[in-house]
């Protein structure tokens, strides 16, 4: 057998930006190791240290130490200090795939803003890997990857092909032993040789005549300075490195880059076919074999998880009505919140698995990513409010799919209106906004509350003084004219006829009756449609509400007396028992569940209150209430069983069905009042024993069996990621943030059921004993803020029943407009109105006479636009650029329309393919495409 000869040692860092220490705790550690590494890296010209892949590190540092700048350029010049590719090392199944291109383009531009950047996908400490990651990084030129936990073990070579979906390959370098795996090689002082020998015959059936890659380093470890000194000991002093013993393993220094470049200099060259003798693995690594992946992240500070969620999607729809209806420059703005967003993607930041100051912080960056988002969409649709007069509204649909939009709008004296047969009346609006009275010598006191014409957040649209006091008429959209000058005289008239400044005033404003209606109005793909009350129009598949039911043609459903629900679909499929609630207890941590007695699960409420909310046409809702009495928490003599005592848990559901629409859309929401529990719902598949699920989530639809890899330290649970979609049997649940799920039996129908996890509440970031776990996942810290006790968690998703498939029902595209909303504004041309909650904020963007006529991007199948934003192209010029997914297993046509001349690009935006019609462009299976649009 052949053996290797040479050890490549790779001086590393594994710096968790956050974890059990916020980051700024950290971060004062990074800076003085940083700052000893440039000493050594200086001293010692042979010396290579890799940076952790992600530029956040170098980032960090530099806004501490700015006058290290060009030290730490240099030291990335010549080759001895390796950064990036990432901006962070992000847990790949907790954010959108968008998310990760962002992450990749950020981490390149602040690379190669010191230097040529690290061309390897390092991704060392992840908690299993997606199954795009292949193609993504393909798409930036990247051609290797090297990760430790997820691969299978069948692997048993250091290195594999790993294949995306659509046949994307990178070359993996196979971290078998961890990434600290040449610690123990120079712990022991003088055994150095020994130690070398014998791990080289531990691991030589893995690489055979090729080099042994040694990586020095672990959780924010130092450099250790004597470490060329301690090689060139080592190696000795023979003329020929040390060969001359032909036991004797070489030591060299590289970093993990110039090793894969090392032992697969043809791959590298660009050959590819040179990985032909390698094992191949297909799609995502989630195998627990030979590391532990630490399933309960998922479902751990579930409303990190809607933070994330929530801030991804408002960034995707602020970008894209920016760039097709906005005319400021709002990229700085972009990169700003992108940035935000994307730290917060770090595997111990949205993973919820640190400590509470660390959630803390990492909530605070995803709202303030949210903020500029909506920054950005408020000035939007000012502009789009320009387009049209106070008595219309204009609906902004942000998706590439034409569809039936439902706005709740404002509706001033709709008893005067001839409404449409398309507007549901909601809820009538206060009409006394202000009635107080006042002595003479304060009623100056109202020229201080009047704005221009604004008060009390509406506009002045008459005032009338009268014996007893003064009414002021307001409304949201202007009628006449406001004479502010006129007013305060008169005022002031007022004030002189009462000398003693005595006399008592009524001060009275009334707004015009009002109420809140819903309007549906067709709209095409990122375009806008102006809505009319008075000519809107209803479809053809108007809801029904009962006092237990909503129905339309497509879907009826139907509350029992316990508060489950059954649901049926228009193809025959019937799901039985839906929505049940099932709480059990978890002696676990942040990592992961921890199981307890099945005896103490709470599955049935002891009281269910069943109310109508809203009766149709256009949108029916009831609303579920169930009260459980669950265990407080679990038992402090036995962990393995619940308390006795017990508390409150009120549970609201409301069941929503829209005209025209096959699927449920449900929402849960309640107060956590209990500690050491997992709360899931169940919602049928129809079928039993199934092999497995369908789940979407990063740009892909990944199959998933019932059964996990385990072989390690940790019971391999098969509880799963969505993030947009998962479908098992004849059931697809849509949901609207990063989520856990499981397919389980269900004891009671004998057929499986998907287990949607709402909550999952513990007080240990990890524990020292667990139930399915060997080792610790971290250190025994107490994590109250886990609990959730007294938060508020509310979880919203849709069921579509289908006994067709997932792709057959078109969940892709549900799932699209399930999570994007439209977005509708009063008009403001020709005078100001409220905007965004503020009267007379219209018209600050200026003028909208260049709106686009008609659909910006309309997409005719199922394929789904993920991001249309502006950028910036070779030549400087900003252009529109739109990037689509094609979720199925099979080629689709893209069938989209958008005016220009589009070149096809990689993820960089260099052109792979000019002029492509967008009509008949074929999307490859689970393909992600990049169109950029000509500057005109």
């Amino acid at each position: 057998m052949e053996t290797p000869d040479e050890l490549v040692i790779v001086p590393h860092t594994h710096w968790d930006r956050e974890w059990y220490e916020p980051h700024d705790v950290f971060r004062l550690r990074l800076v003085h190791m940083v700052d000893r590494l440039l000493d050594t890296l200086e001293q010692n010209p042979g010396y290579r240290f890799t940076l952790d892949g992600q530029a956040a590190a170098v980032d960090d540092y530099l806004e501490m130490r700015p006058e290290q700048r060009e030290r730490v350029a240099s030291a990335v010049e010549r080759g001895q200090l390796a950064v990036g590719p990432f901006l962070i090392l992000l847990d790949e199944f907790l954010c959108d795939g968008e998310t990760i291109v962002r992450n990749l383009e950020l981490g390149l531009r602040s690379s190669r803003s010191l230097g040529p950047e690290m061309r390897l996908g390092y991704l060392p400490d992840m908690f299993g890997h997606s199954a795009q990651m292949p193609q993504l990084l393909r798409g930036f030129g990247v051609r290797d990857a090297m990760m430790w936990r997820g691969v299978p073990a069948r692997i048993d070579s250091h290195a594999f092909a790993w294949v995306a979906p659509d046949g994307s390959t990178v070359r993996a370098e196979y971290l078998m032993d961890g990434y600290g795996n040449a610690l123990d090689l120079f712990a022991l002082p003088g055994q150095l040789d020994g130690l070398v020998r014998e791990y080289r015959d531990q691991v030589a059936s893995r690489y055979g005549s090729e080099p042994i890659l040694g990586m020095l380093g672990t959780d924010h470890s130092a450099p250790p300075a004597d470490l060329m000194q301690v090689v060139a000991a080592a190696n000795g002093d023979a003329g020929d490195g040390g060969r001359a013993d032909a036991g004797r393993v070489v030591l060299t220094v590289d970093t993990a880059e110039g090793y894969v470049r090392r032992v697969a200099p043809e791959w590298a060259a660009g050959d590819d076919d040179a990985l032909a003798g390698l094992p191949v693995v297909e799609g995502e690594l989630r195998s627990h074999a030979r590391g532990n992946l630490l399933p309960g992240v998922f479902s751990i500070r579930t409303n990190l998880k809607q933070a994330m969620a929530d801030a991804e999607r408002r960034l995707s729809v602020a970008e894209r009505l920016d760039a097709a209806f906005g005319s400021d420059d709002h990229r700085a703005f972009f990169d700003t919140a992108w940035y935000r967003l994307v730290e917060s993607t770090a595997h111990d930041s949205v993973t919820g698995c640190g400590v509470d100051a660390t959630a803390n912080e990492v909530e605070g960056r995803l709202a303030t990513a949210a903020h500029v988002a909506r920054g950005v969409g408020l000035r939007t649709m000012e502009r789009i409010a320009a387009s049209t007069t106070p008595d219309r509204h204009v609906v902004a649909n942000p998706t590439g799919f034409a569809r039936r939009a439902h706005v709740e709008i404002r509706l001033h004296d709709p008893a005067r209106l001839e409404l449409g047969s398309g507007v549901q009346l909601l809820d009538a609006l206060p009409e006394v906004l202000g009635d107080e009275t006042m002595p003479t010598r304060e009623l100056r006191k109202l020229l201080a509350r009047i704005h221009g014409r604004e008060l009390f957040g509406q506009l002045i649209n008459d005032w009338t003084f009268t014996d007893e006091g003064v009414r002021f008429q307001v409304a949201e959209a202007p009628v006449g004219d406001f004479d502010l000058a006129a007013f305060t005289e008169e005022l002031e008239r007022r004030i002189a006829s009462d000398p003693s400044g005595e006399r008592t005033w009524r001060v009275e404003i009334i707004a015009d009756p009002r109420r809140v209606a819903l309007v549906g109005v067709d709209v095409g793909g990122v375009a806008l449609a102006e809505l009319d009350p008075t000519t809107a129009t209803a479809t053809a598949d108007p809801v029904t509400v009962g006092d237990r039911t909503l129905a339309n043609r497509q879907l009826t459903a139907t509350v029992d007396e316990r508060g489950n629900v059954t649901i049926e679909a228009a193809d025959g499929t019937v799901l039985r028992d839906a929505l049940r609630l099932v709480d059990e207890g978890d002696r676990g941590d942040s990592y992961n569940y921890g199981p307890v007695a099945s005896a103490s699960a709470v599955t049935d409420p002891d009281e269910v209150e069943i109310s109508v909310l809203e009766a149709g046409p256009l949108r029916g809702r009831l609303r579920v209430r169930r009260r459980y009495a669950v265990p407080a928490r679990l038992d402090a003599r036995d962990p393995d069983t619940r308390s006795e005592a017990s508390v409150p848990l009120v549970v609201d559901t409301v069941l929503e069905l829209r005209e025209g629409e096959p699927m449920l859309r449900v929402d849960v929401d309640f107060v956590n009042a209990a500690a050491d529990h997992r709360l899931r719902v169940l919602v049928p598949t129809v079928e039993r024993d199934l092999p497995g699920s369908s789940a979407a989530g990063q740009y892909v639809v990944t199959e998933r069996g019932r059964d996990g890899e385990g072989g390690w330290g940790e019971f391999p649970l098969p509880t799963y990621p969505v993030a947009r979609f998962v479908h098992a049997g004849r059931t697809s649940v849509l949901v609207t943030k990063h989520s856990e799920y499981e397919v389980v039996a269900d004891e009671r129908s004998g057929d499986d059921a998907i287990a949607l996890t709402l909550v999952r509440a513990v007080g240990m970031m990890s524990v020292n004993v667990h139930p399915l776990r060997d080792e610790p996942a971290g250190a025994q810290f107490e994590v109250p803020g886990a609990q959730y006790l007294g938060t508020r968690v509310r979880t919203s998703f849709a069921v579509l029943p289908s006994a067709a498939g997932w792709a057959e029902s078109g969940a892709a595209r549900w799932a699209e407009l399930l999570r994007t909303e439209p977005e509708v504004v009063r008009g403001t041309r020709g005078g100001p109105a409220v905007v965004g909650g503020v009267a007379g904020a219209g018209g600050a963007a200026g003028a909208a006479d260049d709106l686009p006529d008609g659909a910006v991007v309309e997409v005719g199948g199922d394929v789904v636009l993920e991001s249309l934003r502006t950028v910036t192209d070779a030549s400087g010029e900003a252009v529109l650029e739109a990037r689509f997914v094609n979720y199925r297993g099979a080629a689709a046509p893209l069938a989209a329309r958008a005016a220009g001349v589009w070149d096809r690009t990689d993820l960089t935006g260099a052109v792979l393919e000019h002029g492509v019609d967008l009509a008949t462009f074929e999307m490859g299976a689970a393909r992600i495409e990049t169109f950029r649009r000509r500057a005109e």
